[in-house]
């Protein structure tokens, strides 16, 4: 049998005890370089999973070790240099017109998603030892960008827990055929419109609560528990104060207000979308339902790019350091290149199989993106409980047939 997440367990408790997959006879598939099926070796295939304990065992000790100092220095670092653009901006507009504001627009995106990248370390405990500490720098990361911190902590660590699983990784919606079909136009073809992205973060899924529920409805379906509305409405009301400062700064003109407040959060929603996308997102990518899923079998779906342009240090990381994260978010971000070359060794015999460490070069970050969003439309069962994007089963299956 494959391991299951049991109910009510958050995500690192349950990566820490749960047994992984020591018969995957049946489902592990040998592949040749170039991706194809090598049935040669499918032939005899006896390989096994490592188990979660096989990660922590090599990964480094100091790399689970959280330095409140270190992580302020970030949150300090991400701030002056949100400071110092909106100090620049009119130098921006002035030399450079509207092109200039576009870039402008650009590097507020960036930083800003690499101060949700801080409080994303606070929300998962890893900025500091203490709680309160985690929870206090949080909302100072958070409310500005209008992230509300203990909603997206809730949804964030459901969809840790069930990484790739088909209906309760709530974070990736992975759509089937059978939903698909039946959609209104508007709803199939929405992210494939170039321009959603920017509208993806805020207001599609924090607000309208698309697709596990809004996270500035107390009353939301996200939420069960009288504490946890308690805790939506002190970070969405922490929100909605930045907003309104930002309004008073602004000289209370709502042209100027959303020309420096709300169009610059939608640059970093769309960085954030694209982030997250592509690190769940691949021409190989797998999705398991209830029968076969495993959280170490999910984690090694996460993909691993590099940006380049000094953007994977800008964003701390997050994007060429993915997979560690995943499989222990309790790691700092300044630690994960550390822990991703053991991750790297521990999947190194898995080299030509679905379950391989998965690392692209992504350059080409935001074609891809916008590609990828046209191509993978939904899922077609590869075999019994393994579902991948229709375009990659049709494009696997016609390969066979060349051979």
């Amino acid at each position: 049998m494959v391991a299951h997440a049991p109910d009510g367990v958050s995500a690192e408790p349950m990566a820490q005890t749960v047994p992984v997959d020591n018969d995957q006879k049946n489902n592990v598939e040998y592949r040749t370089e170039n991706g194809q099926i090598d049935r040669e070796k499918n032939k005899d295939s006896s390989i096994s999973l490592p188990t979660i304990d096989d990660f922590r065992h090599a990964i480094p000790a100091h790399c689970f070790e959280r330095n409140i100092t270190r992580s302020l220095r970030y949150l300090i670092q991400d701030y002056a240099v949100l400071i110092a653009l909106y100090i620049t901006v009119p130098y921006f507009e002035y030399y450079g017109h509207i092109f200039g504001l576009i870039l402008w627009y650009c590097l507020v995106g960036v930083f800003g998603f690499a101060l949700f990248v801080v409080g994303h370390d606070c929300l998962h405990g890893s900025f500091s030892d203490s709680q309160l500490i985690n929870d206090i720098c949080g909302h100072i990361a958070y409310a500005p960008i209008f992230a509300p911190y203990y909603p997206w902590q809730k949804s964030h660590k459901l969809h840790h827990r069930f990484t790739n699983h088909l209906e309760k990784d709530k974070g990736h919606p992975w759509n089937q055929e059978m939903y698909y079909i039946s959609w209104p136009f508007w709803k199939k073809y929405f992210s494939a419109f170039p321009l959603s992205g920017w509208i993806e973060w805020i207001p599609v899924y924090t607000v309208f609560g698309y697709s596990d529920g809004s996270h500035f409805w107390p009353w939301s379906r996200l939420f069960e528990r009288n504490e946890e509305r308690i805790k939506c409405v002190f970070s969405c009301t922490m929100c909605f104060l930045c907003a309104y400062a930002s309004f008073l700064i602004c000289g209370s003109d709502l042209y100027t207000w959303f020309k420096y407040y709300w169009i610059p959060l939608s640059f970093y929603g769309l960085m954030l979308v694209m982030v997250t996308y592509l690190q769940h997102h691949g021409e190989q990518s797998e999705v398991y339902d209830d029968g076969e899923w495993s959280f170490v079998r999910g984690q090694t779906q996460t993909i691993d790019r590099t940006y380049g342009f000094g953007l994977d240090d800008a964003m701390h990381n997050i994007t060429d350091g993915h997979v560690a994260h995943h499989l222990f978010t309790k790691i700092p971000h300044y630690h994960l290149l550390d822990a991703t070359e053991s991750v790297k060794k521990v999947l190194e015999p898995l080299k030509h199989t679905p379950y391989n460490y998965k690392h692209e070069i992504s350059y080409d970050f935001f074609t891809r993106f916008l590609w990828y969003n046209i191509k993978y439309d939904y899922l077609i069962s590869k075999c019994k409980g393994i579902w991948q994007y229709r375009r990659t089963v049709l494009e696997e299956k016609l390969s066979s047939k060349m051979q």
